[in-house]
């Protein structure tokens, strides 16, 4: 982490403070603000300065409405508003900006949960084809449509790390909505893919990097099955994994959730000692986070709100 992944991102940083997806790409409001949690598990002042930079870029970015485009100077927010609060959540000089990013999240129903919406799906027999529930629902990744596991961990984990004295009466019930959704697009045999459990009747494929977002964003329920069954899954899934980002966050969720696996970590090393992974801002940033004793980005304070 110190040797590696901290220096190569530090060199990434682009001179209007944020980052591209790769090295000289174009800053970003997802690659900033993975790169802004992984430089906050650093105390070093490189990091520092980084950060102070990198903050700058995100709060440019920040829209009226309180939400963040996929990137400064676009006009309509999207999912990477959850990245961008994360970030936040642990810069109290930013807590008016971090209130008005929470309030875009609460305020935003997807599709499904719109009354027109409903009712095109019934005409259209959508109903006959996949299993899930429609009254209950996340979040999206573009504004307005369907609820997709990501976008919808991330967003449940915003809520539940953030200052209670910024979340409105009305959360727990959005919560309890968007919970109930993970567990209705849950996969029969554990784990998540990126919306539906069944289609045609037919299971879907369980995927490492949405599992890992789900149980991360369920983990003050430890003991329910779902998360038991998830949890086996990923456990006996992680070998076959290609990619240090998804790696890296298979080793956050187990460990999160008290199934630590040192092997997982050293495989994630292997990524880096030989050399085969594609450098990217989100992988590399990811790395830093598994590797990093911290976890600085999913801690609660006493003043946080509880479950």
């Amino acid at each position: 982490m110190e040797r590696v992944c901290l220096p190569y991102l530090r060199d990434a940083q682009n001179e209007d403070g944020g980052w591209g997806f790769q090295h000289g790409s174009q800053s970003r409001v997802e690659p900033t603000a993975w790169a802004l949690l992984a430089l906050s598990e650093s105390a070093d002042d490189a990091a520092a300065r980084a950060t102070a930079l990198g903050l700058q870029y995100l709060l440019r970015a920040q829209l009226t409405d309180g939400s963040w485009p996929a990137a400064e100077g676009q006009e309509k927010g999207c999912w990477v508003t959850s990245l961008a609060c994360l970030t936040l959540i642990s810069q109290p000089q930013f807590r008016e900006r971090l209130a008005r990013g929470i309030r875009w999240l609460i305020d935003e129903r997807p599709g499904e949960a719109r009354r027109w919406f409903r009712f095109l799906r019934r005409l259209s027999g959508a109903r006959r084809t996949l299993a899930q529930n429609d009254y209950y629902y996340g979040w999206s990744w573009t504004a307005g449509t369907a609820s997709w596991v990501e976008p919808t961990a991330m967003a449940l984990i915003v809520l539940r790390n953030s200052p209670a004295v910024l979340l409105p009466a009305q959360v727990q019930r959005r919560i309890q909505l968007a919970e109930a959704m993970l567990y209705d697009r849950m996969s029969p045999g554990g784990g998540w893919n990126c919306g539906n459990p069944l289609v045609y009747g037919v299971p879907g494929e369980p995927q490492v990097c949405q599992t890992s977002w789900a149980l991360l964003a369920l983990r003050d329920h430890p003991d329910r099955p779902e998360v038991q069954k998830s949890l086996d899954w990923l456990e006996t899934s992680w070998r076959r994994i290609e990619s240090p980002g998804t790696l890296a966050l298979a080793h956050i969720g187990l460990n999160l959730l008290g199934r630590s696996r040192p092997d997982v970590r050293t495989a994630l090393c292997s990524f880096y000692e030989k050399n085969e992974i594609l450098w990217n801002i989100p992988a590399v940033s990811s790395t830093i986070l598994a590797m990093s004793e911290k976890h600085k980005w999913l801690n609660r304070s006493d003043s946080r709100m509880k479950s």
